[in-house]
């Protein structure tokens, strides 16, 4: 964003409760509490050509911001990674509240949490109006006050790359296959330039897969410094690289600015993947949605998104691929049902990060219902997040420490699934969990909450409704007759391994980007 200029950059020590500042706006004015701990200066220089290019008018905020010779980076130490990621609690009374409520009665929150969202669920059922981008910059629009000014082309003989905007370098399904298409990306003969959305301490960022790759952890917001239809990081890149396209994996910047490089780059292939319909307001792909007019490509993991896309959402199918990410973690091979021998206690897991969307509140308050039975159960809550403390502090409060087996991401997944008979999914909100898949390929069949695509491999019988304390309930009463029943647990896994294996016999996400970034 400054082509062929020299740059001071101010480096700044960050702690736990600060997250990474990279990108934003605080970088080019240092202006933020918490530039106070300097560590290191050093000069930059941009080997970016300049653009001959005629300054337009609309961007002088954004050409007075970038214009500072300096720069200030606010970057945490990897002591950082020793504990839960910091998520910072939400101020004021309202947050108070919240949080209060949250830790002593958590399914109540959960209850009153789902009741504020129904205001949200409109679009679910009802299509959204694509964007007009070129309409935003005439009278009355969002930007009537800007230009669309298009990029001019890269050099002869720049690198060839492909643009992946995923959401965070952090922990999940969803990351496990955007790492995945940056693989691909690479060993296509591409070079990878990786931007992520959402603030973090980048745990993931030494991963193998981005080996070479030019990376871009984004802190948000970027407002004054991205200026509307001039878009200056964007062009610095298409200036730069010979991009060949571009994927978009849960990054709402990269949402929202894909327009402006379909109207720049018309002919290079924009590929969307989504997993999962959220209940606020349909989500990410409510987004892809509305950028469908710039999107050639909508890739989804499950049958049920395809549906949703095609018929509520008006997209032609002919856009629309469905690959599982089956591939990722789990292979369509022969599996066999993990039978539980005479000595073992029947066993319960929950796999998944101590996070909001995958409700492990409603797992502990399953597992008080049936302890109280007085049946002879083990529990094993496997993961770790942003809610560990919080989660530790519930199964302590429920006296079930001596019950519940606790475990970290860093022990083995398949550890987990050798000693457990039944996989337990209690989220609020989900896609097709790669867990799922993992614990069918395993011989360990699933009871679930009914979110997402859940019901695309799970039958009817094993599902519960999403609403916490509803769901807790439910959950306890499925389980209850399993617990003695093996025929009855050995029919579930069955019918769920039989639609695994449907599902899995379509050609997986992996091959079909294999082949989709091959021809580009």
């Amino acid at each position: 964003m400054a082509p062929g200029r020299t740059l001071r950059i101010n480096m700044y020590d960050g702690s736990v409760e600060t997250t990474p500042r990279l990108t934003d706006d605080s970088t080019f004015d240092g202006m933020s509490r918490h530039n106070r701990s300097r560590i290191a200066s050093f000069d930059i220089v941009s080997d970016v050509a300049p653009e001959p290019r005629t300054p337009e008018h609309t961007e002088s905020a954004s050409q007075a911001l970038v214009a500072h010779p300096v720069r200030h980076l606010h970057v945490s130490s990897d002591e950082v990674l020793s504990a839960d990621p910091y998520r910072p609690p939400r101020p004021g009374l309202v947050g108070r509240v919240a949080r209060a409520v949250k830790s002593r009665a958590p399914l109540l929150y959960d209850d009153a949490r789902d009741l504020s969202l129904l205001r949200f669920r409109k679009w679910l059922h009802n299509a959204i109006e694509p964007r007009d981008y070129p309409a935003e910059f005439t009278a009355g629009g969002a930007h009537e006050d800007d230009v669309i000014v298009p990029v001019g082309p890269a050099p002869e003989g720049a690198p060839r790359a492909v643009i992946i905007g995923i959401h965070w370098f952090e922990l999940g399904g969803a990351e496990l296959w955007a790492f995945e298409t940056v693989r691909l990306v690479r060993e296509a003969g591409f070079l990878p330039i990786v931007l992520t959305n959402r603030d973090s301490h980048q745990p993931w960022v030494t991963r193998p897969e981005l080996d070479g790759a030019l990376i871009i952890p984004f802190s948000e917001p970027t407002v004054v410094s991205q200026t509307a239809g001039v878009e200056p990081l964007l062009r610095g890149l298409l200036r730069s690289f010979d991009v060949r396209g571009v994927v978009i994996h849960h990054n709402q910047w990269l949402y929202d600015r894909v327009a402006w490089i379909a109207g720049s780059r018309p002919d290079i292939p924009i590929v969307d993947s989504t997993h999962i319909v959220e209940y606020r307001g349909g989500g990410y792909p409510l987004s892809s949605a509305i950028a469908s007019r710039s999107i050639t490509t909508h890739h989804v993991i499950s049958p049920s998104l395809a549906r949703w896309l095609a018929d509520v959402q008006q997209i032609p199918e002919d856009r629309i691929v469905m690959a599982p990410l089956g591939g990722l973690t789990v292979k369509p091979k022969d599996a066999v049902f993990r039978a539980r021998k005479p000595e073992e206690p029947f066993t319960l897991a929950f796999v998944g990060r101590m996070a909001r969307q995958k409700a492990p509140e409603v797992f502990i308050t399953m597992a008080r219902r049936l302890k109280q039975q007085g049946r002879d159960l083990r529990f094993i809550l496997h993961g770790d997040g942003e809610l560990s403390s919080w989660v530790d502090d519930i199964i302590a409060a429920e006296g079930l420490a001596a019950d519940i087996v606790r475990r970290s991401s860093s022990h083995p997944v398949t550890e987990t699934l050798d000693e457990s008979h039944l996989l337990v999914v209690s989220s609020h909100n989900e896609g097709l969990t790669l867990t799922t898949l993992e614990a069918i390929a395993h011989g360990v069949p699933v009871v679930s909450t009914d979110v997402g695509a859940q019901g695309d491999v799970i039958p009817r019988e094993a599902l519960v409704p999403r609403f916490a304390r509803v769901a807790a309930r439910r959950l306890a009463e499925i389980v209850l007759p399993l617990v003695d029943d093996e025929a009855a647990r050995e029919a579930l896994w069955r019918a769920e391994r039989k639609a695994e294996k449907k599902l899995l016999a379509q050609p997986s996400a992996s091959s079909w980007f294999e082949k989709e970034v091959g021809s580009w």
